[in-house]
Order: structure tokens, then C-alpha cells, then sequence
């Protein structure tokens, strides 16, 4: 069983009384972590997946009121409902949405998680809801239960997950962190046995199913079946479930972004795709598949300042992968990999790493991700906003990764008032001046909020 953060989280929720919302792109690990929990909280646990229940949902969103589900609910089901124990996991909720949508019927006829601030209230039994695509197909929710619903976001391992999978002592992950936040070097047996392993989880990713293959058989052959697998079912719910008239863009971006990445300036042009009279169903089609959890955009911002978000420029944008095992499965072969893996210089992985980067920030609680980019000055690859400050991350897998002049620009600029930058790369950590050089995989440890 993979240690997941997010655990902690739930027994913080357990100690309150409100029902439980965790949505989180496809193969996250959601079902599995939650119905540990649940199983592990109480013996009388009922658990419906709406995906495999499909028949069930006509008889659901007849429900009126609480009562009224609950009865609806204790007959498509074979466990008793016990007041103050039982534990009602509703899986795949997106189900039943896409099924009103499909058949015309107004979310004023049944809206699953409005109904929940009058179970809540009810209190006879704690409530747990999961779903794939739910920033997709939860749109025009009548009334958001607040403070009677706690929701949390699960995403893909994070570095730290991948450690623990692979047995790496907390001990031995305090001393980096320490490192980190001290900004002292590492002792170098540790630096070179993170730096293999971030290589791995570079190829890997965190999809918990293609981590715990590696776990198990250390063979990156099994892995990529892991990532075949996730692969077909991103592109099953795309053609499920993505809007007909905006299907073939959807799979057009969603096959662009290796491609794109892999470009110099890593920006994603719409090209073909766009004309003057589809703008529209384009844009779309790029914010499906971010509501969705399969990709993550990072928007070009005009003035480096806080609040970063005034500055944006949504039609200039880089797109990343969910996960970068996936993205490695979709664009490199095995000997690729290898050559990675033994850590060859003549290598450029510089969009991988930046992907990965994307991924950690997005994972750590940073929701909106920026970059600069001025004609005059240059571009840099990330800006978010870090305790209180600009923070902007320059991420750099060559060895010449001390030059960086668009950063230089931006921080010479006295305007901006920007305090330090990050620049991740493969050696060890090194200041200069307001420059703060750090390994790659301490990119794990930015958080939003500390």
C-alpha cells in the first residue's frame, strides 16, 4: 500500500461532521485511498460507483429531499443503513451529472451535492464523494453546500510519496528538507541517491498504479503497460465525454502537448487549429481538458507583480501533462529512457523537467501558474506567488544553467522589487547574490502558503 499524504487530511475531516468531496484526474488513487479509510474508520460501509451503477442513477435523481434519497438509495443496495455508523461512499459522482445533461433534465430536479448540506444536517450517516472530471461536469451546481462540505483536490505522488514508496528513510528526507529551507548543501551520497531517484519518478510519474508496478517488478517495461492503460482511458473520456462539437480539438491539444513542449520556447500555439470563427470552440476545448485534470496551463503574465493574476494573457499559454510518466510514455522510447536513466549528458530533458515542475507546484497548492515573457527582456519559466512575494523559477537541465539573462533582467529591475529567484537544476545547492541555486528535486518542496 503506497503512503498518501492527502490521509492526513481525511483524519482531520473524520474529527467534523461535514460530508466529503474529493475530486482528482482519472487514476489519482482516490477510490482506492478513500475506501482504506472509510474501511478502516467503521464496519458498516456502503460504497456505490455510478460508473459500474449507471442503471441505478433514473432511480437516484428521483430523489426530492434527503429522505426520500436515502430511501432511493437503500434499494439499490444490499447493506443495511445503520444511523450513526454507516459510511456512504458515492463514487464516479461526474455519472450522474452526464447522464442529466444527457437527457435534458435542469439540475433543479436533483443536484447531488446541494442535497448534501440536508444529509449533513440529518446527521445519521457520514458521507464521502468522488469522481473523475468533476471540474467538467459539475458546471451550474444550484447551491455549493458551504460549511457543511469539505472538498479536497488528490493529484499523482508527489517526490516525497515516490520516496517513501521506495523506502527512503524520513531521517534521510528531513536532511534534505532541512538543506532546503537552510539553503546549505547537501551531503553528496544523499544528493547523487536523489538525484537517480528523481530521474526515476521523471520517468515513472506518480500515477499510483505505474509507481506500485515499479515497486514491485523494477521494470520500466511493466510500468509502461501502467501508462498504456491510464493513456487509453484519458482518451476514453474524451470521446465519452467530451462535447461532440468540441471532440477533435480536444484530441488534437491533448496529442499537441509533447510536441509543444519539446519546442523551444515551450509555448502552445494554436496553429490550425484556430481561425476566426472557431476562437471560441478552441479556447474551450484547452479549458476542458484542464478542468478535467489531464493538463495544466501556465499564462504568460505583463507585469511581475503581485497580484500576478491582473497581469495574465490568456491567449499566450503553456500547457503541461498531468503527470510526467505519462508524458514520457507518450513521446520517448526505451532507449531514451535509459540513456536518463544513466544520467547522459548529451540528453535535453529540459521540457520533462519543467513538466515535472509544473506538476509539483500544481500538486503543492499553487492553482495558478505564470511566466514572463518580454520581447526586451526575455522569458522566464515560472512566476508564482510565494510568501508574499514574486518568486520566479528558472528550471535548467544542461550544465550551463548559471546563465539566465532574462532572469537577471528581472531582477536587476528595481520596479518589480522581486527579493530572490530559484534556479533548479542537477548540482547542489549554491547562493549567488539574490540567485538561490537548488537541486531538481527539491522542487518538491515549494509550498503554497509556507
Amino acid at each position: 500500500m503506497l503512503k498518501r499524504k492527502i490521509v492526513e487530511k481525511l483524519e482531520l475531516w473524520w474529527k467534523g461532521k461535514t460530508a466529503l468531496f474529493v475530486d482528482g484526474a482519472r487514476q489519482v488513487g482516490k477510490t482506492y485511498t478513500l475506501e482504506t479509510f472509510a474501511k478502516s474508520k467503521s464496519n458498516s460501509y456502503v460504497y456505490v460507483n455510478f460508473v459500474e451503477r449507471a442503471d441505478a442513477i433514473p432511480q437516484i435523481i428521483r430523489s426530492k429531499d434527503a429522505k426520500s434519497f436515502l430511501f432511493n438509495l437503500s434499494s439499490i443496495i444490499d447493506h443495511p443503513l445503520i444511523k450513526g455508523e454507516t459510511i456512504i461512499f458515492l463514487d464516479e459522482i461526474q455519472s450522474i451529472y452526464i447522464y442529466m445533461d444527457e437527457h435534458k433534465i435542469p439540475r433543479s430536479e436533483f443536484d447531488l451535492v446541494t442535497l448534501m448540506k440536508f444529509l449533513v444536517m440529518d446527521g445519521s450517516y457520514r458521507f464521502i464523494l468522488s469522481g473523475s472530471l468533476l471540474g467538467v461536469a459539475l458546471t451550474d451546481i444550484l447551491s455549493w453546500p458551504t460549511g457543511y462540505m469539505t472538498s479536497f483536490t488528490m493529484y499523482p505522488l508527489d517526490f516525497e510519496e515516490f520516496l517513501w514508496a521506495n523506502g527512503v528513510n524520513d531521517d534521510v528526507i528531513d536532511h534534505v528538507k532541512n538543506c532546503f529551507f537552510k539553503k546549505t548543501t547537501v551531503d553528496e551520497f544523499i544528493h547523487a541517491k536523489f538525484m537517480d531517484l528523481f530521474r526515476k519518478y521523471v520517468l515513472i510519474g506518480g500515477m499510483p498504479a505505474a509507481v506500485q508496478s515499479y515497486v514491485d517488478h523494477n521494470d520500466l517495461n511493466m510500468v509502461a503497460l501502467e501508462h498504456q492503460n491510464i493513456e487509453m482511458y484519458n482518451r476514453r473520456d474524451i470521446s465519452k465525454y467530451a462535447p461532440k462539437d468540441k471532440k477533435l480539438y480536444i484530441l488534437q491539444i491533448y496529442d499537441a502537448i509533447p510536441e509543444e513542449l519539446d519546442k523551444k520556447n515551450k509555448r502552445f500555439t494554436l496553429g490550425p487549429l484556430e481561425n476566426k470563427n472557431n476562437h471560441d470552440i478552441v479556447e474551450d476545448s484547452f479549458l476542458w481538458l484542464v478542468n478535467a485534470g489531464v493538463a495544466i496551463p501556465a499564462y504568460t503574465t505583463d507585469e511581475p507583480t503581485i497580484p500576478l493574476k491582473i497581469g495574465i494573457n490568456r491567449r499566450l499559454l503553456k500547457l503541461f501533462h498531468e503527470d510526467s510518466g505519462l508524458l514520457t510514455y507518450l513521446y520517448m522510447d526505451p532507449l531514451v529512457k535509459n540513456k536518463i536513466l544513466n544520467d547522459e549528458k548529451n540528453i535535453n530533458f529540459g521540457a520533462i523537467y519543467e513538466n515535472v515542475v509544473a506538476d509539483l507546484l500544481k500538486t503543492h497548492g499553487f492553482d495558478y501558474l505564470y511566466y514572463y515573457n518580454n520581447k526586451k527582456n526575455g522569458e522566464v519559466d515560472f512566476l508564482v506567488e510565494w510568501q508574499g512575494d514574486v518568486l520566479p523559477i528558472e528550471v535548467k537541465s544542461g550544465k550551463d544553467f548559471e546563465k539566465h539573462s532574462a532572469l537577471d533582467n528581472l531582477l536587476s529591475n528595481k520596479g518589480y522589487s522581486i527579493p530572490t529567484a530559484f534556479i533548479f537544476n542537477n548540482g547542489n545547492v549554491k547562493m549567488k547574490e539574490n540567485k538561490i541555486y537548488l537541486p531538481i528535486y527539491m522542487a518538491d518542496l515549494i509550498k503554497r502558503g509556507l
